[in-house]
C-alpha cells in the first residue's frame, strides 16, 4: 500500500511539471545559432560598429555570445537582456520602447528586472513557433536593429525563413 502511494504522488509530481514545461521543444541549434552570430558580425564589420551578440532560446536561456573587440562594457550586459526581453514578451525590443510610454499599453513594464526597452533585440519565430531571440548592443540603438535584422534577413535567405514577427497571428 505504502509503495502505492508513493508511485501516486510521483505520478502526480511528473504530471505538473509537464504541465508547466513548454509544450514545443522546437529551438535554434548550436549550428543555427553560430551561423546567426556569423551574419550578425559580418553586418557589424559593415557598419563598422564593435557588438556584442546573445541569443537565448524561448525559455530566456542564452545559447550563444560573443563580443567584439573594442565592444562598449555595458553592451556586454545590453545584448543579453535586448535577448531576454524579446523573448519573454515575444516582441521586438524597439516596439517595446513604443509600449512602455506614459499612457501606452506597457507604461511600468520599463521598471520590471531584467527588462531592456532599448532597439537591438528580436524574437526569432519560424512558423509560428518562438524558437529564441538575439539581442545586438554596440551601436546606436538604429545600428543594432539593422544588424540585427541583417542577421535574420540572411539566415532567413540561407537556412530557413525566421522573422522577428510572428506571422500566425499578424
Amino acid at each position: 500500500m505504502r509503495q502505492d502511494c508513493h508511485s501516486d504522488l510521483d505520478r502526480r509530481i511528473n504530471e505538473a511539471i509537464s504541465r508547466h514545461l513548454p509544450s514545443n521543444s522546437a529551438s535554434l541549434s548550436l549550428a543555427d545559432a553560430a551561423a546567426l552570430a556569423q551574419y550578425a558580425h559580418e553586418a557589424a564589420l559593415e557598419h563598422a560598429v564593435p557588438v556584442v551578440f546573445s541569443l537565448v532560446d524561448a525559455g530566456g536561456q542564452q545559447r550563444y555570445f560573443f563580443s567584439m573587440d573594442n565592444a562598449l562594457l555595458v553592451s556586454q550586459s545590453l545584448a543579453g537582456k535586448k535577448a531576454w526581453s524579446a523573448a519573454a514578451l515575444r516582441m521586438p525590443t524597439h516596439q517595446l520602447a513604443t509600449a512602455i510610454q506614459p499612457g501606452a499599453s506597457l507604461y511600468g513594464l520599463q521598471h520590471e528586472p531584467g527588462i531592456c526597452c532599448l532597439g537591438g533585440g528580436l524574437p526569432c519565430w519560424s512558423g509560428g513557433v518562438l524558437l529564441g531571440a538575439i539581442g545586438i548592443s554596440g551601436g546606436s540603438v538604429e545600428q543594432d536593429i539593422a544588424i540585427a535584422s541583417a542577421a535574420l534577413a540572411r539566415f532567413s535567405r540561407e537556412r530557413f525563413p525566421l522573422t522577428a514577427v510572428n506571422a500566425s497571428i499578424s
